[in-house]
């Protein structure tokens, strides 16, 4: 009976630790597609204002990470142009953090009249975490609302 007792209750045992570790791997699963469809979710950068301030130009851009996982840093290499198509000057803007599935607003003084820019070029994302700054270039979706100036990539 003692035997048998204790069998049952080794049995019981290896029951009850087997189902968190089967569980286990599930998790992991769903925790990888989660991060896997995020990198395939668009990341939106909309130059949203352009207005003067003290003879320069402060901008806002509108930022969407429509993804699961939040973004800790986001540069973006801006290369700014006259309305004749020159570059004038070039800056490296932090966007984040982002939190997953979060719209956020932020705002940079650039050196030029707004009147004299023509338009803003996404030249290159210079840090992107996590993940792979490629990676996010290609998620990156820029738009602008400021009718006199294009921003793209």
């Amino acid at each position: 009976m003692r035997r048998t007792l204790a069998l049952s209750l080794v049995a019981a045992l290896s029951l009850s630790t087997a189902a968190p570790l089967a569980a286990q791997p599930a998790a992991q699963t769903t925790a990888q597609n989660a991060a896997q469809n995020s990198a395939n979710e668009p990341i939106t950068v909309e130059l949203n204002a352009a207005e003067p301030a003290q003879n320069k130009c402060r901008v806002a851009f509108v930022i969407a990470n429509k993804g699961a996982t939040a973004i800790e840093s986001l540069k973006l290499d801006l290369a700014i142009f006259n309305r004749d198509g020159v570059v004038q000057r070039r800056i490296v803007t932090e966007m984040a953090p982002l939190r997953r599935a979060k719209t956020i607003v932020k705002t940079f003084e650039l050196e030029n009249e707004c009147g004299h820019i023509g338009s803003i070029l996404v030249n290159d994302v210079t840090a992107c975490t996590p993940g792979d700054a490629a990676a996010c270039l290609d998620r990156l979706t820029p738009s602008s609302k400021v009718s006199e100036i294009k921003f793209y990539k």
